[in-house]
């Protein structure tokens, strides 16, 4: 059925018996309360009440950022330099001859929960042993992971996989030694390595030696 009420207010049209028991009266009540004083500013200046809502949301947000501040890891700021990170590209493939050119027995398989990664698997010397190394990056390969960041400045995973990752994870999970290592793809140069040095000084020192199955410096 329809319900007609004065011009000043909008036709309502009730389908469903159930809502025909609103209270019409209040609602109407209401409404010419809230427009009593004449049109609000809400709704004659939206744009203000939208800069307004915005500023205060950036407020928020600091507020915010500066409660979770301390739960930041240790050195982000170097790994989320994408600038001085994103160097050195390389294929993935040329990652993998290098390592095969050099004597190790190494395999890839696709990583069906992570696109455009391959899983490396590699035996440490004198075994015939497979570990799992670390996923890589396909097809190419910066020299140095990405740290991601959210929208708190908070770390959330990596945004790029760095084929020096890979080479700490040979490392430590002892498929190369890190002269070896070295050796092979050149020692690392820049202030976006000290991470990376700090981790092997870390191994070497049997200092938060984590299971295999482990991740360490990006």
């Amino acid at each position: 059925m329809t319900v007609q009420y004065d011009s000043t207010i909008p036709q309502v049209h009730v389908d469903d018996p159930i809502k025909s028991r609103h209270d019409i009266k209040t609602t109407r009540q209401s409404i010419k309360e809230l427009l009593s004083g004449g049109t609000p500013d809400w709704l004659r200046h939206p744009e203000d009440y939208k800069a307004f809502a915005k500023e205060s949301f950036l407020a928020e947000k600091e507020q915010s950022d500066a409660m979770v501040a301390q739960y930041k890891m240790p050195g982000q700021e170097i790994l989320s330099d994408r600038k001085s990170r994103m160097i050195n590209i390389m294929t993935t493939w040329d990652f993998i001859k290098k390592l095969k050119d050099n004597g190790v027995k190494c395999i890839t398989f696709n990583n069906p929960v992570m696109k455009q990664t391959v899983g490396l698997w590699a035996c440490p010397p004198n075994s015939d042993e497979m570990k799992y190394i670390a996923y890589m990056q396909l097809p190419c390969q910066y020299e140095w992971s990405v740290l991601r960041l959210d929208a708190h400045g908070l770390p959330n995973g990596e945004d790029y996989r760095g084929w020096r990752t890979v080479l700490a994870q040979l490392i430590v999970k002892e498929i190369l030694t890190e002269q070896k290592a070295h050796e092979i793809f050149g020692e690392p140069s820049g202030a976006q390595s000290v991470i990376y040095r700090r981790t092997l000084w870390n191994f070497r020192n049997g200092i938060g030696r984590a299971p295999a199955s482990c991740q360490t410096e990006i």
